[in-house]
């Protein structure tokens, strides 16, 4: 990964003191005034004052807390510059979980104050039914959950297995309201979670973060672009089994790609629902060993040739650089910003 770590400001100077104003403000108009000491970072002193805001990695590695500084000054310790891109932070965006306060400022975020206010409800109680690679790198983990759980299609939520100090983050891919619930995840040489699921079966126990993400898919009259990278669609599926009778007549196109054609896991499901959703393409590209139909290279080298209606919503989910490169091809084929979803995992 590419690291950064330098200090940024906008045009006014630091005024050093004990304690300095911050206004965190949120899309629905209300703003939230703190006195935080300098040097400590936003999101503690967040949390310090009883505002849960929107993070997962808390170290400037998946991009879920970024946020916009729109006045004064904050030191910003390493990220991962693929999830801030150096035009994004040169346009004042931020990554408060790795902020640090260094003069009085204001900060604006993506999302209503009501997902900062409320409070972390308790786990919810989950049990693995199976664990089964679907592909190269890739296994489908299905937990049960005493009662179907409501979220918006494309959201997560954090696991924590039974007698473990990790958690990690996955997007189902089931439709909301089941109790049954499909994770896809990516095995990683040493990481603790691929660990646990090396000896993982049916009746372990884990616990499970209320759903999160604001990633998720809208309820819009607009074409759709569905981007995904390697496990990132998994938030997909969850997408297109939910989609009803109005989102159905609604163009989507679906680009995925990966490494080999052995990286690639529910192409069943997904030529079931291309069939069931006529207004549905899937286009598949991988880095090596391309046949067929199938695209040789990067997923988002689709893009451009898509010729895309400018009211198409894109989302992307993926490796950050995938993510990043799906977010550049979208702006070239003439697509605003603002109407490019992204969720960057590790």
């Amino acid at each position: 990964m590419d690291f950064k770590s330098n200090t940024w400001t906008n045009r006014r100077s630091p005024t050093m003191s004990p304690t300095v104003p911050v206004t965190l403000l949120f899309s629905d108009g209300v703003a939230h005034r703190l006195d935080v000491p300098c040097g400590r970072k936003i999101v503690e002193a967040a949390s310090e004052a009883g505002l849960n805001l929107l993070t997962d990695c808390s170290n400037g590695q998946c991009g879920t807390c970024t946020a916009q500084l729109l006045s004064g000054t904050v030191e910003m310790e390493d990220y991962d510059a693929a999830v801030l891109p150096d035009e994004d932070r040169d346009a004042d965006a931020v990554l408060p979980c790795v902020c640090r306060v260094t003069s009085a400022c204001a900060v604006e975020f993506p999302y209503e104050s009501t997902e900062a206010l409320s409070e972390e409800a308790p786990p919810i109680p989950g049990e693995v039914v199976g664990v089964h690679q679907v592909a190269s790198e890739t296994v489908l983990l299905e937990i049960s959950v005493p009662e179907g759980i409501q979220f918006e299609p494309g959201q997560y939520v954090r696991i924590h297995p039974e007698g473990t100090d990790f958690h990690r983050s996955y997007s189902m891919a089931n439709m909301p309201g089941s109790d049954r619930l499909e994770f896809f995840v990516r095995l990683v040489p040493d990481g603790a979670f691929s660990g646990w699921l090396a000896d993982a079966k049916a009746g372990d126990k884990v616990e499970l973060s209320v759903p999160h993400g604001t990633f998720f898919l809208r309820d819009e009259d607009r074409p759709r672009l569905f981007v995904a990278g390697g496990t990132g669609v998994a938030p997909f599926l969850s997408m297109l089994r939910s989609m009803g009778e109005k989102a159905r007549a609604q163009p989507t196109t679906v680009l995925i790609g990966a490494r080999t054609p052995g990286h690639l896991f529910a192409l069943d499901e997904l030529e079931s629902l291309r069939q069931a959703l006529p207004h549905v393409q899937v286009k598949l590209a991988v880095e090596q060993e391309a046949s067929g139909d199938c695209h040789h290279g990067y997923a988002t080298d689709l893009i451009a040739g898509l010729g895309l209606a400018p009211t198409t919503r894109v989302y992307l989910c993926g490796p950050p650089p995938m993510v990043e490169a799906g977010r550049k091809a979208a702006e070239t084929a003439g697509l605003p910003r603002q109407d490019v979803l992204c969720e960057r995992f590790a």
